[in-house]
């Protein structure tokens, strides 16, 4: 694929000078093929790449390699093995499997070592604003938490200076992700793309501020306005005023729809609410256009663009290392992953508010709430109930039994290991489809019962689901059955053996 800069190159000839694709051909020197392909393309979602896997005859000795050179972590320096050590070993030990020369075997024992210790112009803006323009800032707000502490979030700010009308989202963070979900959300929202869009210098988009006009921005951000077809200008250092409209939006947001300060528990739901508000906001009068916000808004809504109907995947990928417990991580936090994956590589699908582990052929692992605090942790237990399964004795010891609900510890506590084992797997099988309250409902159900074996824990859980009636116990008209009586007589007994029975 050309860089972002060539595809904006070829398509702005194509779109607003109105050149020939030979014109086009004859400045940049691609073939037909290639300015056709960036001319129609809609789709600037980065495709990711399979990772490449080239086998080598050394493949059956790594793991021995691996083993001797972590075990020469604990060894003296100087008494710690080398490439030609390695090969001199291997050649001794495993003649018959070492076909290769002492070059490669060197080669493989220097990348393994650093992977190893690899952990310890001016912008000026019109004074008349034209219609579908809009300017973008964020600022902060606080809010209470579900626990009523007061904490510090994000408000992402779009601004239509023509009409005076706005829209705002809130989010934990200030980054990448945060900026273009805001954005995107917006978009599909009015179901239209904006023509322009004026920023300061926000690092989420720019990485170096050159001279005049010149901006290096971030791919993801390149990506994302190609994609949507805008125009992204940025304003010069610290002159908030050449986006004034949105400075005043930011603060007049602030002071009507978060005031008294919000108790937020989903800002996902709260989002949704945001863009109700922002809407009714606008059917107040323009302070100076005699017209409604809405009705001026609508001029803003024709000026824009069609919203590119390819869905843009705001997220960003990235290689991490899990350590021995299978934990990566990612801005000072710990995300669990899996006990498979201790020491193996992992991507990570880094969303605005979502952190989605996916194993190097990007199947699924598991997937996280992204944490803004410090040193948090996020510890999904579910792909380690398997390997607490074959450890019960380590269950009391772990974070995921203080965890559980009062009745599910007692359960547990009072088992041998072979049913704890049997009911952890039952557990993980609940919690896979469902959730803990279920689960819990499911073990409850069975106590009161009278059962607590798992093939009893697991029937209830079905009946929970699945919606089905519990089986009645038989009714009978009449409640005394009479039995017939039988008369014991043991004579039969002294036949057989010639003697008195008792």
């Amino acid at each position: 694929m050309l860089p972002m800069d060539d595809i904006k190159y070829i398509r702005r000839m194509f779109k607003e000078e109105g050149c020939s694709i030979r014109e086009i051909m004859r400045r940049t020197g691609y073939h037909y093929e290639t300015t056709r392909k960036y001319i129609d393309m809609e789709d600037f979602n980065k495709p990711p790449r399979p990772p490449r896997v080239v086998p080598s005859l050394l493949d059956p000795l790594k793991p021995i390699i691996d083993k001797w050179l972590e075990e020469d972590l604990k060894a003296p320096r100087k008494q710690r093995h080398t490439g030609k050590l390695v090969y001199k070993r291997l050649t001794k030990e495993y003649p018959t499997q070492l076909d290769v020369k002492m070059r490669t075997v060197q080669t493989y024992v220097s990348q393994k070592k650093r992977e190893l210790f690899s952990g310890k112009g001016k912008c000026y803006l019109p004074l008349e604003h034209p219609a579908g323009e809009v300017q973008v800032d964020f600022c902060q707000f606080s809010y209470y938490d579900n626990a009523g502490i007061m904490k510090v979030g994000r408000k992402l700010t779009v601004s239509f200076p023509f009409s005076n009308g706005a829209y705002c989202q809130i989010f934990h963070g200030e980054n990448q992700e945060c900026l273009l979900q805001g954005l995107k959300t917006i978009m599909f929202h009015m179901g239209k793309a904006p023509s322009r869009m004026v920023f300061d210098n926000l690092s989420t988009a720019v990485i170096h501020i050159g001279s005049g006009k010149e901006r290096t921005l971030t791919e993801g951000f390149k990506r994302f306005a190609e994609h949507y077809g805008f125009e992204s200008v940025f304003c010069n250092p610290a002159s908030g005023w050449e986006k004034g409209n949105v400075e005043s939006k930011v603060g007049y947001e602030r002071r009507n729809m978060f005031v008294p300060v919000p108790h937020i528990t989903d800002f996902g739901q709260f989002n949704k609410e945001l863009l109700e508000i922002c809407e009714l906001d606008m059917q107040r009068e323009h302070y100076r256009k005699e017209k409604s916000i809405a009705e001026l808004f609508e001029t803003d809504r024709q000026a824009m663009l069609p919203v590119n109907t390819v869905d843009f995947k705001v997220a960003r990928l990235q290689v991490s290392k899990a350590n021995k417990y299978g934990k990566i991580v990612l801005d000072t936090n710990l995300y669990s992953t899996s006990p498979k994956f201790a020491q193996e590589q992992v991507y990570l699908e880094i969303g605005s508010d979502t952190v989605t582990i996916l194993d190097l052929e990007y199947n699924f692992v598991v997937k996280h709430p992204r944490l803004y605090e410090k040193n948090g942790e996020s510890m999904n237990w579910l792909p380690y109930l398997s390997l607490l399964a074959k450890r019960p004795y380590a269950l009391k010891y772990t974070g995921f039994y203080n965890e559980l609900p009062e009745i599910w510890q007692n359960h547990l506590s009072e088992m041998s290991p072979e049913k704890k084992k049997d009911a952890l797997l039952t557990l993980r099988s609940m919690l896979e489809k469902t959730d803990m309250y279920t689960a819990t409902e499911a073990l409850r159900a069975a106590l009161r019962g009278g059962v607590e074996d798992s093939d009893s824990i697991l029937a209830s859980y079905h009946r929970i689901t699945e919606k089905k009636q519990p089986m009645q116990p038989m009714q009978f008209s009449n409640p005394c059955m009479i039995m017939p009586s039988f008369k014991i007589d043991n004579m039969r007994y002294d036949d057989l053996f010639h003697k008195g029975v008792d």
